[in-house]
């Protein structure tokens, strides 16, 4: 049987969590409910969608940066496509990146809540991760191209975990950036 008591001590000391973990929840289900629906909407008008258009176009520059002279990049409704012929990688929806924004904002939401401060701070994280996602996929395609062996292994192992560890640096640096935007904006 639940002691009332003791329940209501629990929820007491565990207030601060329960606040953070419910609108962490609620702001993940929201925020992948709706990259869910756009999908859906880029899918039923048969479309790419632009976030992964735009990191594929960014990682054909980077590669092309890195040394893969003669890069090249297609894109269909699947997915793009970047790399020498023969030496293609398919970036597809999955590669984007925006499923870590969406932790990452839930994130941010879950600790501050909805504000300003929150929204720039998950900007910040949005381009961060971004530019993270596209320069591990252009060193991957300048790998896949020059690299044999190696890009199965940075392929399976270190870039599913450096972009993770992007994330978690992120969450690490939140306080400094909170601290950054505030000044900012007190600034003015």
């Amino acid at each position: 049987m639940l002691d009332e008591h003791k329940f209501s001590k629990w929820h007491k000391s565990n207030k601060v969590f329960i606040g953070f973990l419910l609108r962490f929840v609620a702001a993940f289900l929201l925020l992948t409910l709706l990259y869910e629906l756009y999908l859906y909407y880029t899918n039923k008008v048969g479309s790419l969608d632009l976030i992964t258009y735009f990191i594929s176009r960014g990682s054909f520059e980077t590669a092309k940066a890195l040394g893969v002279v003669d890069c090249q990049w297609s894109c269909f409704y699947d997915g793009c496509y970047v790399g020498r012929e023969g030496k293609m990688v398919n970036i597809i929806e999955g590669c984007n990146g925006l499923r870590l924004a969406i932790v990452y904002s839930a994130y941010v939401i879950g600790i501050g809540g909805i504000n300003f401060e929150s929204l720039l701070q998950m900007i910040v994280g949005f381009i961060m991760v971004q530019f993270f996602n596209i320069f591990r996929i252009g060193l991957l395609i300048a790998l896949r191209d020059n690299g044999g062996d190696y890009y199965f292994f940075f392929l399976k192992y270190f870039f599913t975990v450096s972009i993770y560890l992007s994330v978690v640096v992120l969450w690490l640096l939140k306080p400094k950036i909170d601290r950054k935007i505030n000044n900012l904006l007190n600034k003015q």
